[in-house]
Formats: structure tokens, sequence, C-alpha cells
């Protein structure tokens, strides 16, 4: 845990980012943003700035207080407190794919229900920025070399593998030129759907020249750094 509510050390961190957010806020002190925090105004007695910069305020203050803090002003409680608002590994590889993903090589096209075979791939549609629950739809990827890709699915800041080998493998093999995944052994077109969640989906291709691309979180923000690849992401709606 990197934030115990019960340490002094650790409570008297979050005053300089309290502090921070009340000069930024004309008529706030770092009291009243602590009552913005905890949700109601909090009894107090007299130089309570003093405990508060001092950590001497109740663990289930500082519980709410760190919450808060997180779920609103994380950026600016990072950068003033990292020792109790470590980067999370989802937030540091949302960061990553900031820096460097690109967007313009890559996209999801509509499969109609009688798409299969290699010859009718002019048939597909790209996808604007909605798809619906259950429509059929695959990843198109124009690569500028040969090499290897995996693919992850982000909701709700979750990552997850979406497997695109013929036999199940994470990762596929691609060609110069325009890609379309995943596939099955024989070559054709294995469609994907979105039967469940609702919402802003995130898709992301990490393409190189090995097959070995880690497909976990943190295993993935090590590997990147070390390796040379390309980071490609797009982003849909999904509606009923």
């Amino acid at each position: 845990m990197s934030f115990d509510p019960k340490n002094k050390a650790d409570k008297a961190k979050l005053y300089p980012v309290l502090k921070a957010l009340a000069d930024l806020a004309p008529r706030k002190t770092p009291e009243l943003i602590m009552d913005d925090a905890v949700g109601y105004p909090v009894a107090r007695g007299q130089d309570y700035a003093r405990n508060m910069r001092r950590g001497e305020i109740a663990a289930t203050y500082a519980t709410l207080i760190h919450q808060w803090l997180t779920e609103n002003h994380f950026e600016l409680a990072h950068r003033l407190a990292a020792e109790i608002f470590p980067e999370t590994p989802e937030q540091r590889w949302q960061t990553i794919l900031d820096e460097r993903a690109r967007t313009d090589s890559f996209r999801l096209v509509q499969v109609p229900l009688v798409m299969g075979i290699l010859e009718r791939e002019s048939q597909l549609k790209p996808v604007d920025s909605i798809i619906r629950l259950g429509e059929r739809f695959c990843f198109e990827l124009d690569s500028e070399e040969e090499g290897f890709v995996i693919a992850l699915q982000g909701v709700r800041g979750q990552w997850h593998n979406i497997p695109l080998g013929s036999n199940g493998e994470a990762s596929a093999p691609i060609k110069i030129g325009a890609n379309h995944l995943p596939r099955l052994s024989e070559g054709q077109l294995d469609p994907l759907t979105e039967n469940h969640d609702e919402g802003l989906h995130e898709f992301v291709l990490i393409t190189a020249r090995s097959k070995d691309i880690p497909v976990d979180i943190k295993g993935l923000i090590a590997w990147i750094a070390g390796n040379r690849c390309e980071l490609h992401r797009t982003r849909v709606q999904v509606l009923k």
C-alpha cells in the first residue's frame, strides 16, 4: 500500500497538494479543499491548518482526501507527492500511448455477414467512430515493415489481450502494406464482436520484428523501453 492513513508522515504529504489546489482557486483555503474532499464541512479546532501540515488529522479524513485527490487531481498529486500517489502501470501505459501511439495507420473495419474469403476483402467498410454490440469487425493495419503484431483492448482503464494468431497465439505475422486481422489458419478472416461492454473502447496494436511481445501491461512497459516497436491506437464508441 503506497499510502497509510494512520502514518503521520504520509498524512502530512497531503497538505502540499491541498495547498496547491487552494492557490489555484479564489477564496479557497486548504481547509475548504479538505471539506470538498471529505464531502462535508469538517469541525475544526484552533490552528487546524498546523495539524494538517503535521499530519495530525483523523485516518478516516486522510483516507477520503487521498481517494478524492487520486480520482480528481492525480496529475498534481503525483507531481507534488509521488511517494503517496505513485503512478499505476495502467496510468503509465496510458502516458506511453499518448506520447507514442500513431493513429494514421490503424482502423476498425466492418465485416459483412457474408464476408469470409480473401477475394471479398473489398467489401470491408471502415468504422467511423461507432460500432454496435454484436457487430462484426476486424483490424486493418497499414504496415511499413514485415514483422509481428499483438492487439490489446482497453475498457474503463482495464486492458485485455486479443489473440491474433490463427491457433489462438497472442501474435500474428504482418506484411508490408494492408493487413486484415485476425485470420484463421486457412487464411480467412476471423471477425471480432463486442457483445457486452458499451462505452468508449481503445484498441492498440504493437508491431515489432520479434513475435515475442509481452501482452501484460507491466511487461509491455518494460519491453517497449528496450525494444524497437510501433504503437498504433484507435478509439470507438460501442453502442446498443
